[in-house]
């Protein structure tokens, strides 16, 4: 029997935008509850300003990352985002739209599939809408989705 794409999946990043500490715990809550080891799951969250990720930084709940972190020629400088997207990961899921340069630099580290969710961003494998908001329900979602496609 085929296994669904979810069943093959034991790595991910998540990039979200950033809006609060308490919802980067409550997606790292969500990732666990669906059975993915959180050990081998990243979550990304997009700030506006580099000062921003330069405060945030200093909380391991998630990878911090400001469009101002790319240079002009698109190179990225930020440090700590360099070395996690090293890695490859099986799922690189989207929340939302994100800016153009972060989604181009994560989306080199997916080795099985893209998602976006509420994203209109054309290189998704698939793109999915919901209308809850809460990280729980995005990633239940997502979950539900993947575990029905094959």
């Amino acid at each position: 029997m085929a296994t669904s794409i979810w069943e093959r999946l034991e790595s991910g990043v998540v990039v979200v935008p950033y809006t609060s500490l308490d919802d980067l715990k409550s997606y790292r809550e969500a990732i666990r509850d669906t059975g993915l080891n959180v050990n081998n799951c990243l979550i990304i969250a997009v700030v506006k300003t580099k000062k921003e990720r330069e405060v945030l930084s200093q909380n391991s709940v998630a990878v911090f990352i400001s469009e101002k972190d790319f240079n002009i020629l698109g190179r990225l400088k930020n440090p700590e985002a360099l070395k996690t997207l090293g890695r490859k990961y099986d799922l690189v899921l989207f929340i939302g739209d994100q800016p153009k340069r972060v989604r181009r630099m994560v989306a080199k580290t997916m080795r099985l599939i893209r998602v976006g969710v509420n994203s209109t961003d054309p290189d998704n494998h698939v793109n999915l809408e919901t209308t809850g908001q809460s990280p729980s329900h995005l990633i239940s979602f997502v979950y539900e989705m993947l575990k029905k496609i094959s």
